[in-house]
Protein backbone atom coordinates (compact mmCIF):
# COMPACT_ATOMS: atom_id res chain seq x y z
CA UNK A 1 0.00 0.00 0.00
CA UNK A 2 1.21 3.49 -0.63
CA UNK A 3 1.07 6.08 1.94
CA UNK A 4 -1.12 9.19 1.05
CA UNK A 5 0.57 13.00 2.47
CA UNK A 6 -2.04 14.94 2.42
CA UNK A 7 -0.71 17.36 -0.19
CA UNK A 8 -4.04 18.02 -1.50
CA UNK A 9 -5.62 18.58 1.33
CA UNK A 10 -3.37 21.17 2.45
CA UNK A 11 -3.22 22.82 -1.05
CA UNK A 12 -7.35 22.98 -0.49
CA UNK A 13 -6.86 24.56 3.21
CA UNK A 14 -4.91 27.51 1.66
CA UNK A 15 -6.97 27.96 -0.45
CA UNK A 16 -10.20 28.40 1.55
CA UNK A 17 -7.82 30.63 3.71
CA UNK A 18 -6.91 32.61 1.47
CA UNK A 19 -10.52 32.52 -0.07
CA UNK A 20 -11.78 33.39 3.42
CA UNK A 21 -9.51 36.80 3.58
CA UNK A 22 -10.73 37.86 0.14
CA UNK A 23 -14.04 37.79 1.41
CA UNK A 24 -13.38 39.90 4.86
CA UNK A 25 -11.24 42.26 3.24
CA UNK A 26 -13.94 42.84 0.58
CA UNK A 27 -16.76 43.35 3.44
CA UNK A 28 -14.58 45.66 5.28
CA UNK A 29 -14.39 47.74 2.27
CA UNK A 30 -17.88 47.25 1.49
CA UNK A 31 -18.80 48.76 5.19
CA UNK A 32 -16.27 51.63 4.98
CA UNK A 33 -17.77 52.61 1.71
CA UNK A 34 -21.27 52.63 2.80
CA UNK A 35 -20.28 54.38 6.38
CA UNK A 36 -19.12 57.07 4.23
CA UNK A 37 -21.54 57.59 1.93
CA UNK A 38 -23.39 57.58 4.87
CA UNK A 39 -21.45 60.61 6.23
CA UNK A 40 -21.24 62.03 3.36
CA UNK A 41 -25.38 62.09 2.84
CA UNK A 42 -25.43 63.95 6.23
CA UNK A 43 -23.14 66.30 5.70
CA UNK A 44 -24.93 67.68 2.51
CA UNK A 45 -28.66 67.62 4.62
CA UNK A 46 -26.46 69.78 7.13
CA UNK A 47 -25.57 72.09 4.37
CA UNK A 48 -29.06 72.35 2.84
CA UNK A 49 -30.16 73.15 6.36
CA UNK A 50 -27.73 75.62 6.93
CA UNK A 51 -28.68 77.52 3.76
CA UNK A 52 -32.32 77.38 5.29
CA UNK A 53 -31.31 78.70 8.15
CA UNK A 54 -29.15 81.77 6.36
CA UNK A 55 -32.15 82.27 4.51
CA UNK A 56 -34.11 82.63 7.61
CA UNK A 57 -31.50 84.83 9.27
CA UNK A 58 -31.16 87.13 6.24
CA UNK A 59 -35.06 87.81 6.23
CA UNK A 60 -34.67 88.56 10.40
CA UNK A 61 -31.38 90.83 9.25
CA UNK A 62 -33.27 92.93 6.71
CA UNK A 63 -36.28 93.24 9.48
CA UNK A 64 -34.38 94.69 11.81
CA UNK A 65 -32.49 96.84 9.09
CA UNK A 66 -34.01 100.69 9.37
CA UNK A 67 -32.24 102.42 7.13
CA UNK A 68 -28.78 102.52 9.03
CA UNK A 69 -26.05 100.60 10.15
CA UNK A 70 -26.36 97.65 11.43
CA UNK A 71 -24.74 98.38 14.84
CA UNK A 72 -27.23 100.77 15.33
CA UNK A 73 -30.46 99.05 14.55
CA UNK A 74 -29.99 95.50 15.58
CA UNK A 75 -28.15 96.27 19.09
CA UNK A 76 -31.04 94.16 20.63
CA UNK A 77 -31.30 91.08 18.58
CA UNK A 78 -30.09 88.61 20.00
CA UNK A 79 -27.92 87.54 16.78
CA UNK A 80 -26.26 90.53 17.06
CA UNK A 81 -22.82 89.98 18.60
CA UNK A 82 -21.28 93.29 19.54
CA UNK A 83 -17.43 92.75 18.80
CA UNK A 84 -14.57 94.56 17.13
CA UNK A 85 -14.59 95.00 13.33
CA UNK A 86 -12.68 91.85 11.86
CA UNK A 87 -12.69 89.28 14.92
CA UNK A 88 -12.54 85.77 14.29
CA UNK A 89 -15.34 83.75 13.59
CA UNK A 90 -17.43 81.63 16.51
CA UNK A 91 -15.54 78.75 17.64
CA UNK A 92 -17.15 75.07 18.60
CA UNK A 93 -16.91 76.05 22.32
CA UNK A 94 -18.62 79.29 21.53
CA UNK A 95 -21.70 77.87 20.45
CA UNK A 96 -21.68 75.58 23.11
CA UNK A 97 -22.39 78.69 25.10
CA UNK A 98 -24.04 81.35 23.50
CA UNK A 99 -27.82 80.91 23.58
CA UNK A 100 -29.11 82.66 26.12
CA UNK A 101 -25.77 84.65 27.08
CA UNK A 102 -26.34 87.95 28.36
CA UNK A 103 -22.43 89.58 27.02
CA UNK A 104 -23.40 90.64 23.88
CA UNK A 105 -19.92 89.69 22.33
CA UNK A 106 -20.51 86.11 23.36
CA UNK A 107 -24.37 85.50 22.45
CA UNK A 108 -26.14 83.99 19.64
CA UNK A 109 -29.80 83.84 18.13
CA UNK A 110 -32.02 80.41 17.52
CA UNK A 111 -33.22 80.44 14.07
CA UNK A 112 -36.30 78.51 13.08
CA UNK A 113 -35.60 75.65 10.18
CA UNK A 114 -38.79 74.81 8.63
CA UNK A 115 -39.83 73.70 5.49
CA UNK A 116 -43.18 74.40 3.94
CA UNK A 117 -44.40 75.48 7.63
CA UNK A 118 -42.83 72.08 8.44
CA UNK A 119 -39.98 72.40 11.63
CA UNK A 120 -37.14 70.23 10.61
CA UNK A 121 -35.23 68.33 13.09
CA UNK A 122 -32.17 70.74 13.55
CA UNK A 123 -30.85 73.41 15.91
CA UNK A 124 -29.95 76.57 14.10
CA UNK A 125 -27.77 79.07 15.86
CA UNK A 126 -26.30 82.50 14.68
CA UNK A 127 -24.67 85.32 15.17
CA UNK A 128 -24.35 88.48 12.72
CA UNK A 129 -20.82 90.60 13.51
CA UNK A 130 -19.30 93.57 11.45
CA UNK A 131 -16.55 93.00 9.29
CA UNK A 132 -15.48 96.95 9.23
CA UNK A 133 -15.05 96.98 5.51
CA UNK A 134 -17.34 99.47 3.13
CA UNK A 135 -17.68 100.90 0.24
CA UNK A 136 -19.31 103.73 -1.55
CA UNK A 137 -19.21 102.18 -5.19
CA UNK A 138 -21.13 99.18 -4.75
CA UNK A 139 -24.78 100.63 -4.15
CA UNK A 140 -26.87 102.17 -6.85
CA UNK A 141 -27.21 105.23 -5.35
CA UNK A 142 -24.87 107.95 -4.81
CA UNK A 143 -25.62 108.79 -1.42
CA UNK A 144 -25.72 105.27 -0.30
CA UNK A 145 -22.71 103.25 1.13
CA UNK A 146 -22.34 99.85 1.56
CA UNK A 147 -21.89 98.27 4.76
CA UNK A 148 -20.42 94.65 4.71
CA UNK A 149 -21.08 91.82 7.69
CA UNK A 150 -20.06 88.33 8.64
CA UNK A 151 -22.98 86.43 9.25
CA UNK A 152 -22.59 82.67 10.63
CA UNK A 153 -24.94 79.80 11.28
CA UNK A 154 -24.31 76.85 13.09
CA UNK A 155 -26.47 73.80 12.34
CA UNK A 156 -26.69 70.94 14.45
CA UNK A 157 -29.28 68.00 14.23
CA UNK A 158 -31.83 67.34 16.96
CA UNK A 159 -30.08 63.77 18.22
CA UNK A 160 -26.42 65.65 18.15
CA UNK A 161 -24.70 63.38 15.66
CA UNK A 162 -23.85 65.67 13.12
CA UNK A 163 -23.39 69.58 12.96
CA UNK A 164 -21.77 72.27 10.51
CA UNK A 165 -21.10 75.74 10.25
CA UNK A 166 -21.36 77.98 7.51
CA UNK A 167 -20.74 81.90 6.73
CA UNK A 168 -21.45 84.47 4.61
CA UNK A 169 -21.15 88.24 4.05
CA UNK A 170 -23.85 90.29 3.68
CA UNK A 171 -23.97 93.80 2.61
CA UNK A 172 -26.11 96.43 3.18
CA UNK A 173 -26.47 99.42 1.56
CA UNK A 174 -26.74 102.80 3.95
CA UNK A 175 -27.09 106.95 3.60
CA UNK A 176 -23.69 108.36 4.26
Amino acid sequence: MTRQRGDIMLVTLVFLLLCLLGLVVSMRDSMINTTMNGNNLARQKDVQVADIALRQLETQVLAAYGGQALELSASGQPWWRNVAAGTAAPTGTYWDSCLGNATDSARCGAVSVAVNGSALNYTALAVVQPTGRSDSTSCDLAQFQAVYYDLYVHVKESNGVTAVNTETVYRICTSS
